[in-house]
């Protein structure tokens, strides 16, 4: 397994809640397929918006990080409420 570190930086003025991350959680795993490789995923708000930690299958952090952007992707444009208004950030 391979850890990917994002955050989602809200682009307004709101600071994203507890209750958003759990939701976000929910919303990811509704969204996981087999192909996707998620094993495991975590998040929690900070100063900087939703810190997420995927740990992913893959052979390496470039495809556990494409994995992880498609799953992110998949998620933000699925329209849900928790996703409004959050841009994603990777951290290398």
């Amino acid at each position: 397994m391979v850890p990917v570190h994002l955050t989602l930086v809200p682009t307004g003025g709101e600071a994203p809640t507890e209750d958003q991350a759990h939701t976000l959680v929910d919303l990811l795993w509704a969204h996981a397929t087999p192909e996707c490789g998620m094993e495991h995923v975590r998040a929690r708000t900070s100063p900087a918006g939703i810190e997420i930690v995927f740990f992913i299958r893959a052979a390496g952090d470039a495809g556990a990080q494409a994995k992880a952007g498609c799953l992110m992707t998949a998620a933000l444009t699925s329209g849900a409420a928790a996703t409004r208004g959050l841009q994603v950030t990777f951290h290398h």
